[in-house]
């Protein structure tokens, strides 16, 4: 096969622009060259419309996740997570200052068995809204359930900083501190979960048995 160079790819032949930007090539004409341009760059025929551009493209991005995310409320509605899951990544990549989607992606994670995953996704939540504090408690949920309790607990104690009445914070920050071998601090705990709801059965069992 010979290759030969041409300035730049053309379309295939019956192929039309629908947007009225240069249409995407179908055919390969040029050999890569990373010291050039890329060949496939498709870029708008008129340079000053690019903010216009760029604002048409979030906006559209934006209706696209939230079709993801619909889409993966109707798998997730059949408990289909292996189907849902893709539908959540998409809303997350097409939409990065949501942070709603990255926690809903998080939390199907976890439910699908990929902690780390699920960490990744609640970390990325947090490092754009350190006072959220459902993401601190997820996190503290996940770290736990990976023997991480000193993290675990770390985790809770953010969660309370942002939601202080929260009783079964305090009971699951109570657990971490117990499996630390810190009894005293975890028997507060657990008194200021039944101070906040005293109908709370996990603080009570547990206050009774961390004797």
């Amino acid at each position: 096969m010979t290759f030969t160079k041409s300035p730049a790819p053309a379309p295939s032949p019956g192929i039309q622009s629908r947007s009225g930007f240069q249409p995407i090539p179908t055919r390969i004409r040029d050999i890569r060259d990373a010291q050039a341009v890329p060949p496939l760059v498709v870029e708008p025929q008129a340079q000053q419309q690019q903010a216009i551009v760029e604002q048409s493209l979030a906006e559209l991005g934006g209706r696209m996740a939230e079709i993801h995310r619909t889409a993966a409320e109707a798998y997730l509605s059949h408990g289909s997570y292996d189907k849902a899951m893709p539908h959540l990544e998409c809303a997350a990549m097409l939409a990065p200052g949501e942070s709603e989607y990255q926690h809903q992606l998080g939390f199907v994670r976890y439910l699908a068995g990929d902690d780390l995953g699920a960490i990744n996704a609640f970390n990325s939540v947090l490092a754009k809204d350190a006072t959220n504090g459902e993401a601190w408690f997820n996190l503290g949920m996940v770290l736990f359930g990976q023997s991480q309790f000193a993290e675990a607990e770390s985790c809770f104690a953010h969660a309370l900083e942002q939601n202080p009445a929260d009783a079964q914070t305090w009971n699951n920050r109570g657990v971490c501190l117990w499996r630390l071998s810190r009894s005293a601090e975890a028997r507060q705990c657990f008194q200021r979960a039944l101070q906040i709801d005293p109908s709370d059965a996990d603080a009570r069992f547990n206050l009774t048995n961390i004797g």
